[in-house]
């Protein structure tokens, strides 16, 4: 396989658009037309638990385990996954460890790359922006989705690896959703894929009050922290293996938060980079690796804030969201050198306007201009 990497911001990713009749339908299309895509996806999940010593066995087995929960949980998902089988030409299974790569990597003793969102809340409206930030080898191993709605599911648009259903994004009825890994000294694999709650959200939550319920309803066994946008609100939703806690601006922060933090929440802006922040579950939190950037990136983003007018657009958190040479990588560049499995990079940047409907979604980082940014109406 090549160990060459294509630069994030130089990525022109495709835009996968359906309009079926049911769901299975609508995963038949997708194994069919993102079939290629999603044949280098399972390749490179499939080289990469290699890489971290995670036996092809349990693999499988943890993929299995996740089918089987999500089949309990959401069978429409689960008979859209395996449609979406069927199209590519792949096994569910294959499928399935494209999807629950989070949970898998519970398998290994370190997970790379990290990500930072923001959002800010203010009457009547909600703005957010993230960065995306993975291994840089799978750089062109996502694309764009513009998710048809089908019997009593929502249309919703956002990015996805391939094989998933869904990911980072926003749907018609204005429920956006973004994510950061996290991880806990109870982290597992055979839960239902958090990848699978979020498209889950994407295509049934009308509203804030079921998006939090969708998510406190799956049994999960991995961490992550779903932020959840709304026109009227902003909700942090921790995962702790199957336990959830949930942040919303003023809500108390561990007390080795920095004071601008706190600071900030009473203008409406949460922040969230890649450790736990509720003070319930600090028990058995962990830092994602031993070099982990995540504690100076939140610092950084703190003390930006902080030192700058309350943001008022998307734009205003793209810029909060770019840094340069010498500062925590909220905008992440490869290091120079740096080998396969340890190379990570911004592969995209996103920002939700859930009350204007938008969403817009580029390649690499804020630090690349966003040359590649779409912006799509619901």
């Amino acid at each position: 396989m090549s160990t060459e990497v294509v630069p994030a911001a130089n990525v022109r990713p495709e835009l996968f658009v359906t309009r079926a009749r049911d769901h299975v339908q609508r995963g038949l299309q997708r194994g069919r037309d993102l079939r290629t895509g999603i044949g280098s996806a399972i390749a490179g999940y499939q080289r990469y638990f290699s890489f971290l010593g995670i036996a092809e066995a349990d693999v499988r087995a943890a993929a299995g385990d996740s089918f089987a929960r999500l089949g309990d949980w959401a069978p429409d998902q689960a008979a859209e996954i395996s449609a979406v089988a069927e199209g590519s030409g792949r096994t569910t299974n294959e499928i399935m460890q494209v999807i629950a790569r989070t949970e898998i990597m519970t398998l290994a003793k370190a997970a790379p790359t990290e990500c930072s969102t923001l959002s800010r809340t203010r009457p009547g409206a909600t703005i957010s922006a993230q960065t995306w930030d993975w291994l840089a080898d799978f750089s062109t191993l996502w694309h764009l989705a513009d998710v048809g709605a089908v019997p009593g599911q929502l249309r919703h648009i956002g990015m996805a690896e391939y094989g998933m259903l869904g990911k980072i994004g926003l749907n018609e009825d204005g429920v956006g959703v973004h994510l950061n890994i996290l991880k806990h000294a109870g982290d597992r694999p055979g839960g239902v894929p958090v990848h699978a709650v979020l498209a889950q959200v994407l295509s049934t939550a009308h509203d804030l009050a079921e998006a939090l319920e969708t998510i406190r309803s799956a049994p999960t066994s991995s961490s992550s922290v779903i932020t959840v946008v709304t026109a009227e609100a902003a909700v942090q939703v921790e995962i702790a293996g199957e336990t959830k806690r949930e942040l919303r601006p003023g809500d108390p922060l561990p007390a080795d938060a920095p004071a601008s933090a706190g600071d900030i929440a009473d203008e409406g802006v949460l922040m969230h980079t890649n450790h736990f922040l509720h003070p319930d579950l600090q028990t058995g939190a962990l830092e994602l690796r031993a070099d982990s950037s995540s504690r100076p990136r939140y610092d950084h983003l703190a003390a930006k804030i902080e030192g700058t007018t309350a943001p008022e657009t998307t734009a205003d958190l793209v810029a909060l969201l770019t840094t340069g040479p010498g500062d925590p990588p909220v905008s992440c560049l490869p290091e120079p050198g740096a080998l396969y499995g340890d190379r990570s990079a911004t592969l995209a940047t996103v920002q939700i306007d859930p009350g204007a409907k938008t969403i817009d979604l580029a390649p690499g980082s804020p630090a690349d201009g966003l040359r590649g940014n779409r912006r799509f109406q619901l």
